[in-house]
């Protein structure tokens, strides 16, 4: 079960959608590549802070 920020009420996973689309821009040589990929995550909040699972799409 997860605590809702505002009202300390507790949620499960089926009362919220929490989806992003990571866009990442680097100058650095060396993460250059984070420019050209696309990617997916999925979230979940808890108690202690945001999870995030982060995919690229191939």
């Amino acid at each position: 079960m997860i605590t809702a920020f505002s009202h300390g009420e507790v949620l499960g996973p089926a009362r919220y959608y929490f989806r992003t689309v990571p866009r990442f821009e680097t100058s650095a040589e060396a993460y250059a590549f984070l420019n050209r990929i696309v990617t997916v995550g999925v979230g979940e909040t808890r108690p202690d802070g945001a999870v995030h699972r982060i995919d690229e799409i191939l």
